[in-house]
């Protein structure tokens, strides 16, 4: 990446750094991290109908009111394109293999986490993502042909993004149980430093939702990171809820992370 090409107010900030590929996340958008005298994350989207940066930078912005997450120093656009420059704050991702050494810890910082998220005012929250919006998305998604069947889960393999949709409306829940989502509540999202949340990334899908999307793509997550599901009982208690077992959340894991 050349600083020249970007921004002019973005390039004082990039001098003299070094710059490395983060391609951990799966997001349209590029994403690298910078080193130097400080260290930034620059993440840089073209501007589509499901793409762009204008969500997250509004939903970190918000979030840092209340609870930890990098600060946003630059956001823009232009042409079409989005450009960010978030701070990088310290920690290691919960998925990193330091964190699997202790399961049950890894899986109370993570309740932990979820529940300091989950009792935030949800009449504070300027976002929607209730499953109403989610759905549009996902129909969104399908009408654009941009939904990858390889991601489906093994049980829904050989399923169309029509038919899976068309499921999703027919099983969605009758009420929401509302709280403020994170959206992709997964392992790689959360930095965790001494065993305690030290930021909450990749917001992009942040909002006020059905608790049940975060939990669903969590306990995904716990279940890919730790090679078991044997952990996912103690979570639940942890989170002092039953999960639902309606397929809806199921789909949901597979379109929205």
């Amino acid at each position: 990446m050349r600083v020249d090409t970007l921004p002019i107010a973005l390039q004082r900030f990039l001098q003299n750094t070094s710059w490395q590929a983060d391609t951990l996340g799966m997001s349209s958008a590029q994403t690298y991290r910078v080193s130097g005298q400080e260290n930034f994350y620059v993440k840089i989207d073209s501007v589509t109908n499901v793409g762009g940066l204008q969500k997250e930078a509004q939903a970190l912005t918000w979030l840092r009111t209340y609870l930890p997450a990098p600060e946003v120093v630059f956001y823009e656009r232009i042409d079409g394109i989005d450009y960010m420059l978030i701070r990088e704050i310290p920690g290691l991702p919960a998925s990193a293999d330091y964190w699997a050494s202790n399961p049950r810890q890894l899986v109370e910082t993570l309740a932990e986490s979820m529940l300091a998220l989950h009792s935030l005012d949800i009449a504070t929250c300027p976002f929607d993502q209730r499953t109403s919006t989610k759905l549009q998305e996902v129909a969104q998604y399908v009408q654009l042909g941009l939904v990858d069947t390889d991601d489906f889960e093994p049980e829904h393999s050989g399923q169309t993004p029509e038919h899976m949709l068309e499921r999703l409306y027919a099983e969605q829940p009758e009420q929401d149980d509302l709280v403020v989502t994170h959206g992709d509540f997964c392992l790689p999202n959360l930095l965790l430093t001494n065993w305690r949340l030290s930021g909450f990334i990749d917001v992009g899908s942040l909002g006020v939702g059905d608790r049940y999307q975060d939990l669903a793509l969590c306990a995904r997550s716990l279940s890919q990171n730790l090679g078991t599901d044997q952990y996912h009982s103690l979570f639940l208690t942890l989170m002092d809820c039953h999960f639902r077992t309606n397929v809806s959340y199921t789909i949901f894991v597979c379109w929205t992370s």
